[in-house]
Protein backbone atom coordinates (compact mmCIF):
# COMPACT_ATOMS: atom_id res chain seq x y z
CA UNK A 1 0.00 0.00 0.00
CA UNK A 2 1.35 3.38 -1.02
CA UNK A 3 1.09 6.14 1.47
CA UNK A 4 0.60 9.71 0.22
CA UNK A 5 2.28 12.29 2.33
CA UNK A 6 0.29 15.43 3.22
CA UNK A 7 1.14 18.61 1.32
CA UNK A 8 4.01 20.52 2.78
CA UNK A 9 3.60 23.97 4.27
CA UNK A 10 5.25 25.44 1.18
CA UNK A 11 2.82 23.72 -1.19
CA UNK A 12 -0.40 24.77 0.61
CA UNK A 13 -0.08 28.53 0.15
CA UNK A 14 0.93 27.99 -3.48
CA UNK A 15 -2.25 26.04 -4.20
CA UNK A 16 -4.35 28.82 -2.68
CA UNK A 17 -2.57 31.60 -4.56
CA UNK A 18 -4.70 31.50 -7.76
CA UNK A 19 -7.91 31.64 -5.72
CA UNK A 20 -6.62 34.55 -3.68
CA UNK A 21 -5.52 36.39 -6.83
CA UNK A 22 -8.92 35.80 -8.44
CA UNK A 23 -10.69 37.19 -5.36
CA UNK A 24 -8.58 40.34 -5.46
CA UNK A 25 -9.11 40.92 -9.20
CA UNK A 26 -12.73 39.82 -9.54
CA UNK A 27 -15.05 42.40 -11.10
CA UNK A 28 -17.71 43.47 -8.58
CA UNK A 29 -20.23 46.27 -8.60
CA UNK A 30 -18.57 48.14 -5.69
CA UNK A 31 -15.25 48.04 -7.52
CA UNK A 32 -16.78 49.30 -10.75
CA UNK A 33 -18.52 52.09 -8.82
CA UNK A 34 -15.26 53.03 -7.15
CA UNK A 35 -13.53 53.08 -10.52
CA UNK A 36 -16.16 55.38 -12.00
CA UNK A 37 -15.98 57.64 -8.95
CA UNK A 38 -12.22 57.92 -9.44
CA UNK A 39 -12.72 58.82 -13.10
CA UNK A 40 -15.32 61.45 -12.25
CA UNK A 41 -13.35 63.14 -9.49
CA UNK A 42 -10.00 62.99 -11.29
CA UNK A 43 -11.24 65.16 -14.15
CA UNK A 44 -10.48 68.84 -13.67
CA UNK A 45 -13.50 69.69 -15.80
CA UNK A 46 -15.78 67.99 -13.26
CA UNK A 47 -14.97 70.43 -10.46
CA UNK A 48 -15.20 73.49 -12.69
CA UNK A 49 -18.43 72.35 -14.34
CA UNK A 50 -20.16 71.59 -11.05
CA UNK A 51 -18.94 74.89 -9.63
CA UNK A 52 -20.27 76.68 -12.71
CA UNK A 53 -23.65 74.99 -12.22
CA UNK A 54 -23.84 76.27 -8.62
CA UNK A 55 -22.77 79.81 -9.57
CA UNK A 56 -25.25 79.97 -12.46
CA UNK A 57 -28.12 78.60 -10.37
CA UNK A 58 -27.61 81.05 -7.52
CA UNK A 59 -26.34 84.01 -9.57
CA UNK A 60 -29.04 84.10 -12.23
CA UNK A 61 -31.75 83.34 -9.66
CA UNK A 62 -30.65 86.27 -7.50
CA UNK A 63 -30.33 88.54 -10.53
CA UNK A 64 -33.90 87.76 -11.59
CA UNK A 65 -35.13 88.40 -8.05
CA UNK A 66 -33.33 91.78 -7.92
CA UNK A 67 -34.92 92.72 -11.27
CA UNK A 68 -38.34 91.71 -9.92
CA UNK A 69 -37.87 93.86 -6.81
CA UNK A 70 -36.70 96.81 -8.90
CA UNK A 71 -39.82 96.71 -11.11
CA UNK A 72 -42.37 95.46 -8.59
CA UNK A 73 -43.95 98.87 -8.02
CA UNK A 74 -44.68 99.10 -11.76
CA UNK A 75 -46.09 95.57 -12.02
CA UNK A 76 -49.70 95.30 -13.16
CA UNK A 77 -52.46 93.33 -11.42
CA UNK A 78 -52.02 90.31 -13.70
CA UNK A 79 -48.27 90.19 -13.11
CA UNK A 80 -48.81 90.25 -9.37
CA UNK A 81 -51.50 87.59 -9.61
CA UNK A 82 -49.33 85.19 -11.63
CA UNK A 83 -46.14 85.84 -9.65
CA UNK A 84 -44.54 82.66 -8.27
CA UNK A 85 -41.78 83.54 -5.78
CA UNK A 86 -40.32 80.04 -5.49
CA UNK A 87 -39.99 79.57 -9.23
CA UNK A 88 -38.62 83.10 -9.59
CA UNK A 89 -35.63 82.32 -7.38
CA UNK A 90 -34.89 79.07 -9.24
CA UNK A 91 -34.64 80.57 -12.73
CA UNK A 92 -30.91 79.87 -12.75
CA UNK A 93 -31.48 76.12 -12.57
CA UNK A 94 -32.89 76.27 -16.10
CA UNK A 95 -29.46 77.41 -17.31
CA UNK A 96 -27.35 75.25 -14.99
CA UNK A 97 -28.79 72.18 -16.69
CA UNK A 98 -26.58 73.06 -19.66
CA UNK A 99 -23.45 72.62 -17.54
CA UNK A 100 -24.65 69.35 -16.02
CA UNK A 101 -25.81 68.04 -19.39
CA UNK A 102 -22.47 68.84 -21.03
CA UNK A 103 -20.65 67.13 -18.15
CA UNK A 104 -22.78 64.03 -18.72
CA UNK A 105 -21.75 64.03 -22.38
CA UNK A 106 -18.05 64.49 -21.57
CA UNK A 107 -18.02 61.60 -19.08
CA UNK A 108 -18.43 59.10 -21.89
CA UNK A 109 -17.25 60.87 -25.04
CA UNK A 110 -14.01 61.81 -23.27
CA UNK A 111 -13.26 58.10 -22.87
CA UNK A 112 -14.00 57.46 -26.54
CA UNK A 113 -11.78 60.33 -27.69
CA UNK A 114 -8.81 59.20 -25.59
CA UNK A 115 -9.30 55.46 -26.13
CA UNK A 116 -9.81 54.94 -22.40
CA UNK A 117 -13.10 53.21 -23.18
CA UNK A 118 -11.18 50.15 -24.43
CA UNK A 119 -9.44 49.86 -21.08
CA UNK A 120 -12.72 50.26 -19.20
CA UNK A 121 -14.53 47.65 -21.27
CA UNK A 122 -11.52 45.34 -21.18
CA UNK A 123 -11.55 45.42 -17.38
CA UNK A 124 -15.33 44.88 -17.29
CA UNK A 125 -16.09 42.61 -20.28
CA UNK A 126 -19.83 42.51 -19.65
CA UNK A 127 -19.89 46.28 -20.41
CA UNK A 128 -23.26 47.15 -18.89
CA UNK A 129 -21.88 47.57 -15.35
CA UNK A 130 -19.59 50.29 -16.72
CA UNK A 131 -22.49 52.34 -18.09
CA UNK A 132 -24.80 51.83 -15.14
CA UNK A 133 -22.07 52.51 -12.58
CA UNK A 134 -21.11 55.67 -14.46
CA UNK A 135 -24.77 56.74 -14.51
CA UNK A 136 -25.24 55.97 -10.80
CA UNK A 137 -22.13 57.86 -9.66
CA UNK A 138 -22.94 60.80 -11.89
CA UNK A 139 -26.60 60.84 -10.80
CA UNK A 140 -25.80 60.95 -7.08
CA UNK A 141 -23.11 63.60 -7.51
CA UNK A 142 -25.08 65.87 -9.84
CA UNK A 143 -28.26 65.61 -7.77
CA UNK A 144 -26.43 66.49 -4.56
CA UNK A 145 -24.79 69.51 -6.18
CA UNK A 146 -28.01 70.61 -7.91
CA UNK A 147 -30.04 70.35 -4.71
CA UNK A 148 -27.52 72.37 -2.70
CA UNK A 149 -27.51 74.97 -5.48
CA UNK A 150 -31.31 75.32 -5.71
CA UNK A 151 -31.57 75.42 -1.91
CA UNK A 152 -29.04 78.26 -1.77
CA UNK A 153 -30.79 80.03 -4.65
CA UNK A 154 -34.12 79.73 -2.84
CA UNK A 155 -32.91 81.27 0.42
CA UNK A 156 -30.92 84.08 -1.18
CA UNK A 157 -33.67 84.78 -3.69
CA UNK A 158 -36.40 84.96 -1.06
CA UNK A 159 -34.23 87.25 1.05
CA UNK A 160 -34.02 89.61 -1.93
CA UNK A 161 -37.75 89.41 -2.60
CA UNK A 162 -38.42 90.26 1.04
CA UNK A 163 -37.33 93.81 0.27
CA UNK A 164 -40.82 94.16 -1.21
CA UNK A 165 -42.40 91.68 1.22
CA UNK A 166 -43.10 89.20 -1.57
CA UNK A 167 -40.71 86.46 -0.45
CA UNK A 168 -41.83 83.18 1.12
CA UNK A 169 -40.39 80.76 3.66
CA UNK A 170 -39.32 77.16 3.18
CA UNK A 171 -42.65 76.14 4.65
CA UNK A 172 -44.56 77.69 1.74
CA UNK A 173 -46.96 75.07 0.28
CA UNK A 174 -45.19 73.19 -2.50
CA UNK A 175 -41.75 74.74 -1.88
CA UNK A 176 -39.99 71.51 -0.92
CA UNK A 177 -41.53 69.66 -3.84
CA UNK A 178 -40.29 72.32 -6.25
CA UNK A 179 -36.78 72.24 -4.77
CA UNK A 180 -36.52 68.47 -5.08
CA UNK A 181 -38.15 68.61 -8.52
CA UNK A 182 -35.80 71.28 -9.85
CA UNK A 183 -32.75 69.27 -8.73
CA UNK A 184 -34.16 66.14 -10.33
CA UNK A 185 -34.81 67.96 -13.60
CA UNK A 186 -31.16 69.08 -13.71
CA UNK A 187 -30.09 65.50 -12.94
CA UNK A 188 -32.33 64.14 -15.71
CA UNK A 189 -30.76 66.42 -18.32
CA UNK A 190 -27.32 65.27 -17.18
CA UNK A 191 -28.26 61.61 -17.59
CA UNK A 192 -29.77 62.31 -21.00
CA UNK A 193 -26.43 63.88 -21.93
CA UNK A 194 -24.68 60.69 -20.82
CA UNK A 195 -27.08 58.57 -22.87
CA UNK A 196 -26.71 60.71 -25.99
CA UNK A 197 -22.93 60.69 -25.61
CA UNK A 198 -22.96 56.89 -25.45
CA UNK A 199 -25.11 56.69 -28.56
CA UNK A 200 -23.16 59.19 -30.71
CA UNK A 201 -19.66 58.84 -29.16
CA UNK A 202 -18.62 62.32 -30.37
CA UNK A 203 -18.51 65.35 -28.09
CA UNK A 204 -19.62 68.01 -30.58
CA UNK A 205 -22.52 66.05 -32.05
CA UNK A 206 -23.72 64.90 -28.63
CA UNK A 207 -23.71 68.40 -27.13
CA UNK A 208 -25.52 69.79 -30.18
CA UNK A 209 -28.14 67.04 -29.95
CA UNK A 210 -28.65 67.61 -26.23
CA UNK A 211 -29.03 71.38 -26.62
CA UNK A 212 -31.45 70.82 -29.47
CA UNK A 213 -33.54 68.51 -27.31
CA UNK A 214 -33.55 70.91 -24.35
CA UNK A 215 -33.99 74.26 -26.13
CA UNK A 216 -34.98 73.83 -29.79
CA UNK A 217 -37.59 71.08 -29.47
CA UNK A 218 -39.70 73.04 -26.90
CA UNK A 219 -39.76 76.08 -29.22
CA UNK A 220 -40.85 73.94 -32.17
CA UNK A 221 -43.57 72.14 -30.21
CA UNK A 222 -44.96 75.43 -28.90
CA UNK A 223 -45.26 76.69 -32.46
CA UNK A 224 -47.21 73.67 -33.68
CA UNK A 225 -50.84 74.41 -34.64
CA UNK A 226 -53.90 73.18 -32.76
CA UNK A 227 -53.66 70.14 -30.55
CA UNK A 228 -50.18 69.37 -31.83
CA UNK A 229 -48.84 71.93 -29.36
CA UNK A 230 -49.78 69.55 -26.53
CA UNK A 231 -46.69 67.55 -27.47
CA UNK A 232 -44.68 70.09 -25.47
CA UNK A 233 -45.97 68.56 -22.25
CA UNK A 234 -44.18 65.32 -23.05
CA UNK A 235 -40.73 66.65 -23.95
CA UNK A 236 -38.17 67.03 -21.13
CA UNK A 237 -38.72 70.79 -20.88
CA UNK A 238 -42.48 70.40 -20.44
CA UNK A 239 -42.07 67.61 -17.89
CA UNK A 240 -39.57 69.69 -15.94
CA UNK A 241 -41.95 72.63 -15.98
CA UNK A 242 -44.56 70.43 -14.33
CA UNK A 243 -42.15 69.63 -11.50
CA UNK A 244 -41.42 73.26 -10.61
CA UNK A 245 -44.87 74.82 -11.01
CA UNK A 246 -46.92 75.41 -7.88
CA UNK A 247 -49.87 77.51 -9.02
CA UNK A 248 -51.55 76.59 -12.29
CA UNK A 249 -53.49 79.34 -13.97
CA UNK A 250 -56.56 78.82 -16.17
CA UNK A 251 -55.43 77.83 -19.63
CA UNK A 252 -52.05 76.47 -18.55
CA UNK A 253 -51.28 73.30 -20.47
CA UNK A 254 -49.06 71.64 -17.87
CA UNK A 255 -48.93 68.10 -16.54
CA UNK A 256 -49.33 67.32 -12.86
CA UNK A 257 -46.06 67.01 -10.90
CA UNK A 258 -46.43 63.22 -10.71
CA UNK A 259 -47.11 62.95 -14.43
CA UNK A 260 -44.11 65.18 -15.17
CA UNK A 261 -41.91 62.92 -13.05
CA UNK A 262 -43.17 59.84 -14.90
CA UNK A 263 -42.47 61.46 -18.28
CA UNK A 264 -38.90 62.28 -17.27
CA UNK A 265 -38.39 58.73 -15.99
CA UNK A 266 -39.63 57.36 -19.32
CA UNK A 267 -37.18 59.59 -21.18
CA UNK A 268 -34.35 58.34 -18.97
CA UNK A 269 -35.39 54.70 -19.36
CA UNK A 270 -35.54 54.98 -23.14
CA UNK A 271 -32.31 56.97 -23.40
CA UNK A 272 -30.22 54.80 -21.09
CA UNK A 273 -31.82 51.64 -22.50
CA UNK A 274 -30.82 52.63 -26.04
CA UNK A 275 -27.34 53.56 -24.80
CA UNK A 276 -26.97 50.16 -23.08
CA UNK A 277 -28.08 48.31 -26.22
CA UNK A 278 -25.62 50.10 -28.49
CA UNK A 279 -22.79 49.74 -25.96
CA UNK A 280 -23.24 45.96 -25.93
CA UNK A 281 -23.79 45.55 -29.67
CA UNK A 282 -21.13 47.91 -30.96
CA UNK A 283 -17.36 47.64 -31.01
CA UNK A 284 -15.48 49.98 -28.71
Amino acid sequence: MTLTSPPSAAQAPASRAPAAFHARTRVTIPRVLRSEWTKLTSLRSTVWTLLAAVVVTVGIGDLVCWATVAHWDKAGPRDRLTFQPVLQSLTGAYFSQIAIGVLGVLLITGEYSTGMIRTSLGAVPRRLPVLFAKAAVFAVTSYAVAFVAVLAAFFTGQAILDHKHIGVTIGYPGAWRVLFGAAFFVLAIGLLGLAIGTLLRTTGGSIATLLGLVFVVPIVTNLLPGNWSHIHKYVPDGAGQALVTIHRLPGDDILSPLAGLVVLLVWLAVGLGAAAYTLVRRDA
